[in-house]
């Protein structure tokens, strides 16, 4: 790397644990491990380490930096893992104070400022997409370079104050990007309905076109949408099932299926391979009533579970939330996953403002009620309330 060095580099998940999520699998951190991927391929020394998978205390926190003695910690963290996050970094900065600190993901993404203010243990925000930020980040700091040089960052002036230097682009190809899949300790990750699996998070796009505004991913992905093509991403899972044991694949994006022509292709080469991998994905109603006579090969492609985000079952709350649905268009998209023997899981997000948060909490009763009262035994209702 010319005039920089190679830096160890610990990739940190927040020991942070919700219960809901978890008692489901355990789930790896797959944008770190983009994060690693980039950052190895720049010769940079990387660990990963998945405090929440592994239930580790702050304490054993303390005790995994001190044993490993890293140059840079990178935490990524949404609101929820937070304050864990910021605990991370706090413990990495004393227990090594030249250590460089570095948050990333949505919420550090947007909260930068205020991020920075209140914690000094952070010393760089990485905002927006990580991968090439990342690098450039690392090279610059190891070459004690100038870091405003570097876009897609926030960190402290000369005079402690906090800036952001221009956003970055986002990558023009996602073919060119692979997680480092090396890094993961595959015995770690399951999903608990298929005991002995193993588990693995894959990506085959970013972003999405909605406008639903309680979402902080459209901001973050600026309301676009990038796709991996069908061929690498299929390639992928056949890489993950021959070289790890990978069969149950989660699929991280918020709408795979937007490409209609792509999708199908995707589905055709799954079916074609015979890869045998059990696929979990979400996507939006009017996705599955787009696709009502392709649901068949969802299911022969190893489609086993659907998740599709109702969020309301009030009309006006609906438009409110510029979700762009009708009440029973989530009613067909369920019955139709529910007729192939498909697991359809639909969360009821239940937002407490002004007066709205009773009528829709009797309301969502009654809907969770009648979907019982249908026999639709193989579908699962999350109802999430936020104040």
């Amino acid at each position: 790397m010319s005039s920089t060095r190679r830096a160890r580099i610990m990739l940190i998940t927040p020991p942070y644990h919700s219960g809901m999520v978890e008692s489901a699998g355990s789930w790896l951190p797959l944008g770190l491990l983009y994060v690693g991927g980039a950052l190895r391929k720049a010769g940079h020394e990387v660990i990963l380490y998945d405090a929440m998978t592994k239930f580790d205390t702050l304490d054993e926190v303390r005790s995994t930096v001190r044993r490993e003695r890293p140059d840079a910690v990178f935490v990524s963290c949404i609101t929820a893992t937070y304050v864990d996050g910021v605990e991370v970094c706090r413990v990495a900065k004393e227990e090594y104070p030249e250590t460089l600190t570095v948050l990333g993901n949505t919420h550090p993404t947007f909260m930068w400022k205020e991020t920075l203010e209140q914690y000094p243990e952070i010393d760089v925000i990485v905002r927006g997409e990580g991968e090439a930020t990342s690098v450039e980040l690392m090279n610059a700091w190891t070459a004690s370079g100038e870091l405003q040089k570097v876009r897609g960052i926030a960190y402290r002036d000369d005079a402690a104050q906090p800036v952001a230097t221009p956003p970055r682009p986002f990558l023009d190809d996602l073919d060119t990007v692979e997680p480092a899949w090396e890094l993961v300790p595959w015995a770690e990750y399951t999903y608990r309905p298929k005991p002995g699996s193993t588990l693995a998070v894959v990506s085959s796009s970013r972003g999405c076109k909605q406008h639903c505004s309680f979402c902080s991913q459209r901001l973050f992905w600026k309301e676009g949408w990038r796709a991996v093509s069908a061929q690498r991403f299929v390639d992928q899972l056949e890489h993950l099932r021959d070289s790890y044991g990978v069969d149950v694949v989660m699929l991280a994006d918020e709408i795979p299926s937007y490409d209609r022509e792509r999708w199908e292709t995707i589905l055709d080469l799954l079916i074609e391979r015979r890869l045998g991998t059990s696929l979990l994905l979400e996507t939006r109603v009017d996705d599955i009533l787009r696709d009502a006579e392709l649901l068949p090969r969802y299911r022969k492609a190893g489609v086993e579970h659907i998740y599709v985000g109702v969020e309301s079952v009030n009309q006006a709350t609906l438009d409110l939330f510029k979700k762009d649905l009708k009440i029973e268009q989530s009613k067909k998209a369920i019955a139709l996953i529910t007729v192939l023997s498909l697991l359809a899981v639909t969360t009821l997000l239940i937002v407490a403002f002004f007066s709205l948060a009773r009528v829709e909490l009797a309301s969502s009763k009654t809907y969770a009620d009648g979907i019982r009262a249908r026999q639709l035994s193989e579908t699962a209702v999350n109802i999430a309330i936020s104040q």
